[in-house]
């Protein structure tokens, strides 16, 4: 079974303006009849809305259920792998994101520092990870990933190479968490998120990127840092809400 969490988190964002803890219920709404579970967050306590988040995610890992999480911003991603890992042994994640999120050492960590989170709390190992569709990074996180040797995948890079890459990925590894970041699509048609940066995957893209994926081995997956702060919101909720679908 297929199970919608809804996560209105962002406080994980430090600026705490960027206002995507409304995303959750309009995304969710297009999706009437799957079957959604409301996560409990406090916005004033990133460590007890992560335990919330890994506490109802575990159980759905337990109960063999594949699922769909809808932030809020990209912290949500950590209690949600950190679940996974304890069911799902050996493995491995898609991230697909502007940004290599490898700051700082906050943990719980904020929505900049979630790869380093998983990588130093030894969640997933470093060999299972694949970061797709970078185009900002600091020199500090580009060390971090040399030092731990993180396949990562730079923007602007053929779309064929992609696909190639993501099929052989599925072919290596059996269980398979996606997490993807709104921001890895270019502005033009995701408008409304905190950090837009030029040169993102179309909608289209994304597709086929998913058509080289084997379903089967891919045990839940999340979409986050839809924002809220425009009158071009519908723009990108929709397109979320078509991220979903693909994966459905």
């Amino acid at each position: 079974m297929i199970k919608i969490l809804k996560i209105p988190f962002d406080a994980g964002n430090p600026t705490g303006a960027k206002c995507t803890s409304k995303s959750p219920n309009k995304i969710a709404n297009f999706f009437p009849k799957t079957k959604k579970v409301d996560i409990q967050v406090n916005q004033s306590n990133a460590e007890e809305t992560q335990k919330n988040i890994e506490d109802v995610a575990l159980k759905e890992f337990q109960d063999k259920n594949k699922i769909c999480a809808i932030g809020g911003d990209h912290s949500i991603t950590y209690g949600l792998v950190k679940a996974a890992s304890k069911v799902h042994k050996d493995l491995s994640l898609i991230y697909f994101d502007a940004h290599l999120d490898c700051e700082d050492e906050f943990v719980p960590p904020s929505h900049e520092d979630v790869i380093k989170a998983i990588v130093n709390n030894k969640i997933i190992k470093p060999e299972n990870i694949v970061i797709i569709g970078v185009r900002k990074f600091w020199k500090k996180e580009v060390d971090f990933i040399k030092k731990h040797n993180i396949e990562v995948i730079y923007a602007p890079v053929k779309r064929e190479e992609i696909e190639k890459y993501i099929k052989k990925f599925f072919r290596e590894h059996e269980k398979i968490y996606l997490s993807i970041d709104i921001d890895v699509f270019d502005p033009s048609v995701a408008p409304d998120t905190g950090y837009p940066e030029k040169g993102g995957f179309t909608k289209e893209e994304f597709r086929k990127f998913t058509e080289n994926m084997n379903f089967k081995r891919i045990i839940g997956f999340d979409v986050v840092e839809v924002a809220q702060h425009t009158v071009n919101n519908k723009k990108t909720v929709t397109l979320a809400s078509d991220v979903i679908k693909f994966l459905l």
